[in-house]
Parts: structure tokens; sequence; C-alpha cells
């Protein structure tokens, strides 16, 4: 990713868009810090990505644990990126389905199958496949997070190319998933792309919405769950519709946004 040149500078400059900025990060730094301080005296393991953080030891490391700081800065990926990625992809998500109502129709039987009008559960999340595989498809269509990198720590031969340690390796989710030789007429919604039989056919990292390999995003089955319980919920008693005439483009930041934003409608089922 591009830096700002002489953004630390920047950072320092007493603008009151920047003392803001300071004042809301102490307030979080604040709130997770009393977290992580509770846990620490009850040395209670709840089960939960906190204690998970607390009680990670680095064995190349005597069995060292995280620092407050190492642990603040995992949960804070948790506590905000993880949020803007998720209200990305399920404003893609609504927009896709004002698109291609046949879809949206499968989504409501299914929905109206499974729950017979009660709200999801964590249980219910596995019987909602093809709301899964609504959530899959526009993640594949519009990721949210569309590009990464990795450096290369030693020279690497790959195929007839050498890549020399040190360099940054950039890689495109939205390009690959918009791949032809991996997804037939890529730019169309199918969920159906996502059954059980299909998606057993694509290639390693074809998709990878969430990363890949040992810095794969921590929050991936939580946002699955996540994802599939709004979807689900919300569909269940509303369908929405794009505005007629509102402009809708790709905005490419550090996350894949709508440019004008998501204006529609809401319309009870």
């Amino acid at each position: 990713m591009l830096v700002l040149p002489l953004s630390e500078l920047f950072e320092k400059l007493p603008l009151s868009s920047i003392r803001r900025f300071y004042r809301a990060r102490d307030r979080v730094d604040a709130t997770i810090y009393r977290m992580i301080s509770e846990r620490r005296r009850s040395s209670i393991d709840r089960g939960d990505l906190l204690s998970m953080l607390l009680l990670a030891r680095d064995e190349e490391d005597q069995g060292a644990g995280m620092s407050d700081e190492q642990v603040r800065d995992e949960a804070m990926t948790i506590f905000l990126a993880g949020h803007e990625t998720m209200t990305n992809a399920l404003t893609w998500t609504w927009y896709l389905l004002s698109q291609n109502q046949e879809a949206e129709a499968k989504l409501h039987s299914e929905i109206d199958e499974v729950l017979e009008g009660r709200l999801p559960t964590v249980e219910n999340v596995n019987q909602l496949q093809y709301t899964r595989m609504v959530f899959a498809e526009a993640l594949r269509l519009y990721p949210p997070i569309w590009a990464m990198s990795r450096q290369a720590i030693n020279d690497f031969e790959l195929d007839s190319y050498t890549i020399p340690g040190g360099s940054n390796v950039f890689m495109s989710q939205y390009l690959v998933h918009h791949d032809p030789r991996f997804f037939p007429d890529p730019y169309l919604f199918i969920p159906e792309r996502w059954s059980p039989n299909a998606r057993a056919d694509y290639p390693r990292f074809s998709y990878f919405p969430f990363g890949a390999g040992p810095r794969q995003c921590i929050g991936e089955s939580f946002a699955w769950m996540e994802g599939v319980l709004v979807i689900a919920t919300i569909a269940q008693k509303w369908k929405m519709r794009l505005i007629p005439g509102h402009p809708v483009e790709l905005q490419p930041l550090i996350s894949l946004r709508p440019k004008y934003g998501m204006t529609m409608r809401l319309e009870r089922r």
C-alpha cells in the first residue's frame, strides 16, 4: 500500500481534525486497556478472542506472552477493522440482491423455511446454506479488502521470474476474483458458484477475501457467522431497492467502498 510522504510529520500538526482523532483514539484505548487489565487480574479463560490473546505464548521466546500493547493492537484490529469491512461487505450484498431478484427470492425462501418466523441464532448458521452462498458471492465480486502485499524475505523463484529478497509483492483479490480462468462470467452475480460441489473445484488461492497463509485474517470465522446472521435477520422482513438514478462506482481506498454511498429504499416483504 502507498504511504503518504511525511505522513508522520503531518500527524503532529496542531490541526483540529488531528486533535479530535487523538482524543477519540485515547477513549477507545482506555476502554481496551481496561478490559485487558480486568482479564489479567481475573485469570479466567472465557474462551473468547481476548482470552486467546492473553493466553498465547511464543514458543521461540521462552514461552513469553503478549504485552498489553500487543494485545491492544490485536484487539483493535477486530474492534475497528472488522466493523468497517463488514459494513462494506453487507452494503455490496444488498446492492447485488436488489439487482438480482431471482437470487433474492431464493434467499427469502430459504430464510422462511429454516427460521419459520424466528430470529436466527448461531445454531441456524449451518442451515442457511444459500444465505452463505449469497454472502460468498458478494465477497467475490466486491471484496472489502481488495488488495494486499507481502514482503519476500529471501530471493524466490516463481516460474520464470525471480523475486528479489526485500521486494514487496502486491496481490489483488479484486483482480483474481474476476479472472475468467477461475470464474466463468466473472462479473455476474451467481451464488450457486459456492454450492459444496462447485467450490471444491476452485484452485487454492483463487478466492481469498480474508487473505491467505499464516497471516490470514483472524476474524474470518466470526465474519462468516456475522454476515449470515445479519443477512438472514434483515431479509426475514425487509428487502432493499436502489434509488433510481443513484450512481454506483467503486472507491478502492484501504477498503472497497461505494464512491457515492448506497442510497436504498427499505420495503417490507
